[in-house]
């Protein structure tokens, strides 16, 4: 791709298996908008991410004011949030500055503007109701939420290894972060630069853990495969339901509920939401993927795949 035109809009409807509809049709057309205002000034990938996390904080800041007024702007601010972190991927393959010091201040900053908006939220909605069982509803949509997005972004990123012919069943291992960070070390590289990438080996960890933890079959690390169009049409056969279902538990959605939760500032109906719809979701996608992960290996197997 030529670093003086922007990706084509068609690069985006390949992921439709892989995003929620809203992300699809109108985030990632509203980002692209943005990407095509700033590609030919000097504004980089990484500003994108700074300034979408300062946005991120500034609907915390309103939600936790908790005016009318304050809480609408909230949900606005939250949801530009949203759109400009997925810019600062676009923005980072139309300039060709992708980077791994991007893809980890990417991953950092969705966990500030998470925490921050949080806060926000808990200190808002004791402030409005007092209420000692919304209290300790939060700490559980905290853990669950957490467990759930990481659970979609491993299952993605499997996804499109193994799908996606051009990517040749490759993807970034933990240990391969594990040697970047130490190199970043051993070169003594500024401290934004190693706080950055031990997040994301933390998070990669993390991740690893968890698909461990809740379905061994679908550990990625545990298989290798010739990759090509028969090998990703097994793949999609078994895994795009799960995956249809992983969409609507990640990051984004997630992200819009609490943006039309202050909106209409109504967070304790999204508290009860979260905990029981979302939920139950939840366990319909991990019964789908454990399913899903065992077959793609029973067929895989006798194509070569290794375990």
């Amino acid at each position: 791709m030529s670093g003086h035109a922007l990706p084509p809009f068609a690069s985006v409807l390949k992921s439709r298996e892989v995003e929620d509809p809203v992300n699809l049709w109108f985030n990632r057309p509203m980002a692209y908008g943005f990407v095509a205002l700033v590609f030919r000034t000097p504004v980089t990938p990484n500003q994108v991410t700074l300034l979408a996390t300062a946005v991120g904080i500034a609907a915390a800041a309103c939600i936790a004011q908790g005016s009318p007024e304050r809480m609408l702007w909230g949900g606005i601010l939250l949801w530009s949030s949203a759109i400009l972190d997925g810019a600062d991927g676009i923005l980072a393959r139309a300039k060709q500055m992708q980077s791994d010091l991007g893809r980890a201040l990417d991953g950092s900053a969705d966990l500030v503007v998470a925490l921050a908006v949080l806060v926000g939220a808990g200190y808002h909605l004791w402030d409005k109701h007092h209420s000692i069982e919304q209290m300790a509803m939060l700490p559980v949509i905290t853990v669950s939420s957490v467990f759930h997005i990481y659970l979609y972004d491993y299952y993605k990123e499997s996804y499109m290894a193994f799908t996606k012919t051009e990517w040749n069943g490759r993807f970034e291992s933990r240990a391969d972060a594990v040697n970047k960070l130490q190199a970043l070390r051993d070169a003594q590289a500024g401290w934004v630069q190693r706080v950055a990438g031990k997040l994301y080996v933390d998070l990669m960890t993390n991740q690893y853990f968890a698909v461990k933890a809740s379905n061994p079959a679908g550990l990625r690390e545990n298989i290798q495969f010739p990759a090509g169009q028969h090998t990703a049409e097994i793949y999609r056969r078994y895994n795009r339901v799960p995956m249809r279902l992983w969409t609507w538990i990640s990051l984004a959605p997630h992200t819009y509920l609490v943006a039309i939760s202050a909106m209409f500032d109504r967070f304790d109906i999204y508290l009860w939401f979260r905990v029981i719809a979302i939920n139950l979701l939840f366990f319909a996608a991990l019964r789908q993927q454990r399913k899903a992960s065992e077959a793609t290996l029973a067929e895989l197997l006798p194509v070569g795949a290794q375990l």
